[in-house]
């Protein structure tokens, strides 16, 4: 009898351990295919890009930019220096210096959550990002010699900057293909909407292979990070 639980629990066991592979491989399965059909990220890997969301990400604020000043940090001093500009939309990057430059820029809600970061070089030609502050926004640069803050008038466009962008205000709502004239670069394209998941596309340029399809829809945010000065969105027919 002994032996034939003995046998019954090892078949049990065999059983648990098929199932185990078939759920890890399906699960892998189902992230390989969403690469490769439109390089969108999911699961583990995508909670670590886009991290900890801060509440501010879903805001829109008033962009009339009626409180915004044009500011300049720098040179700067010590290890990092930051700034709470009032409420508008800015373009945030390097100043006036010939020499090159390479440092970051990291933009934190009131709550000490981090916005974006950005790592602006020369190098690269990403020498700005683009983004919404409400006032209570603080602007932290490090290894920056001079960071420069001027106000950026609304314009909708099918051409989005590195930064954060609101749908409906500064590209409309629609099905678009993700293009870049980048010979290379490397970065992320993500899109934000209350009460839902955030998106994840790993965006490679020189190719940009395969193509990206995205649907816009009115008050997301669109985030573009890494090494890309910007993305093109081409209105699907």
């Amino acid at each position: 009898m002994d032996e034939v639980k003995q046998i019954y629990f090892l078949i049990v066991l065999i059983c648990l351990f098929v199932l185990i592979g078939c759920s890890q491989q399906s699960s892998k399965s189902e992230k390989v295919l969403s690469y490769q059909e439109n390089s969108e990220i999911i699961g583990e890997e995508k909670e670590e890009i886009v991290g900890e969301v801060s509440d501010t990400m879903y805001e829109s604020i008033d962009r009339s930019n009626a409180e915004a000043e044009e500011f300049i940090i720098g040179p700067v001093s010590r290890e990092g220096e930051e700034i709470t500009p009032p409420e508008g939309r800015y373009n945030v990057g390097f100043g006036f210096s010939d020499d090159f430059q390479s440092g970051r820029v990291l933009v934190y809600d009131e709550e000490d959550t981090l916005l974006i970061e950005a790592l602006l070089d020369d190098g690269y030609g990403l020498r700005s990002i683009t983004v919404d502050l409400n006032g209570s926004h603080t602007v932290y640069t490090d290894g920056v010699e001079e960071l420069i803050l001027i106000p950026k008038e609304t314009k909708s466009s099918n051409e989005l900057t590195t930064g954060i962008s609101e749908v409906g205000k500064d590209i409309e709502p629609g099905n678009y293909s993700v293009a870049t004239d980048l010979e290379d670069g490397i970065g992320y394209l993500e899109i934000f909407e209350e009460g839902e998941q955030p998106q994840v596309f790993e965006v490679l340029i020189n190719p940009l292979e395969p193509d990206i399809d995205v649907e816009l829809k009115e008050g997301q945010k669109v985030k573009i990070t890494g090494f890309l000065s910007g993305l093109q969105f081409e209105p699907q027919s």
